[in-house]
């Protein structure tokens, strides 16, 4: 088994990121995708040192090296690691990029509408996930 290429922190509760992760799962046959759920009573933001806030946010990923990728960088990134980065090639080309991160930044701001997973954050970013949600069992 390949060592993991990319380390993807996901939101369980978000249906639309659960499937694109589930489709992902598939076609990782190398095992070089790593993927850690945001949405798991046991997540510790800090240990990616990031906030809660900032992983529900926008979607994070941590390469091999140790940097920290955002929004589409992250996609391009585990689409690669899964064996299908030609799917999302494209999104990092001109005139497609530029609207392929707006379009994150959209989806990524309405995205906890769809999964009601809405940690509450103090002022100093600390996150709790409210006890009522709990991610589905695997």
């Amino acid at each position: 088994m390949a060592a993991v290429e990319v380390t993807v922190l996901y939101d369980s509760l978000c249906p639309v990121c659960r499937r694109e992760v589930d489709l992902l799962k598939r076609f990782d046959r190398g095992g070089r995708l790593g993927l850690v759920d945001i949405a798991s009573p046991d997540f510790r933001a800090e240990a990616f040192n990031l906030t809660m806030a900032q992983c529900v946010g926008s979607l994070h990923a941590i390469d091999a090296k140790g940097n920290v990728l955002r929004g589409m960088d992250t996609i391009r990134a585990m689409y690669r690691a899964a064996g299908l980065g030609w799917a999302m090639s494209w999104t990092a080309v001109w005139p497609f990029r530029p609207l392929a991160d707006i379009g994150y930044r959209i989806f990524a701001r309405i995205r906890p509408h769809f999964s009601g997973f809405k940690p509450q954050c103090d002022s100093d970013g600390r996150c709790q996930i409210p006890p009522s949600k709990s991610p589905p069992a695997e």
